[in-house]
């Protein structure tokens, strides 16, 4: 049972995930970040301009309602966000990001393109195209689950 395929797939994947993590929480530890708060600050970051809640951070990046709030809570400590009263509804909080927060916008663009990099390395385009196809294929399978909308071809 152990050199089933989809056994070795999986393990495979789940070491890829903690080297990208490793590798990214190495970068970002001068800047007193973790792997998860530089995606959660890039994302706001990237959509400053929108509006973002929790709720919407929540929903974009898959984490859970208490993952969110630590994250958020951590980065304001950092002064790299801060949350702001929605002027449509009290009940909301705009995030948005601080002097310090736009000021890591290049580095945290610059370690993207670095792990881009390491991870398409030794690949053509098209293998590159392939791998990011396959990548999206198998994301679209693992969030289906998660939501509970299982793929008819999945069984």
């Amino acid at each position: 049972m152990r050199n089933l395929p989809h056994y070795k797939t999986a393990g495979q994947i789940i070491q890829l995930g903690n080297a990208l993590a490793w590798f990214r929480n190495q970068k970002m530890q001068s800047k007193g970040l973790n792997s998860s708060q530089s995606d959660a600050i890039r994302y706001i970051l990237r959509h400053r301009d929108e509006g973002i809640t929790a709720g919407t951070l929540m929903e974009q990046l898959r984490l859970s309602q208490s993952t969110i709030a630590g994250l958020l809570k951590r980065l304001e400590e950092k002064n790299l966000i801060e949350r702001r009263t929605a002027n449509d509804d009290g009940r909301k909080s705009i995030i948005q990001p601080t002097q310090e927060g736009l000021a890591l916008e290049e580095y945290l663009k610059e370690i993207a393109i670095q792990v881009e990099h390491i991870l398409l390395q030794g690949m053509s385009k098209a293998e590159q195209a392939e791998f990011n196809r396959l990548l999206d294929t198998a994301l679209v399978n693992m969030n289906s689950v998660r939501t509970g909308e299982v793929n008819s071809h999945n069984g």
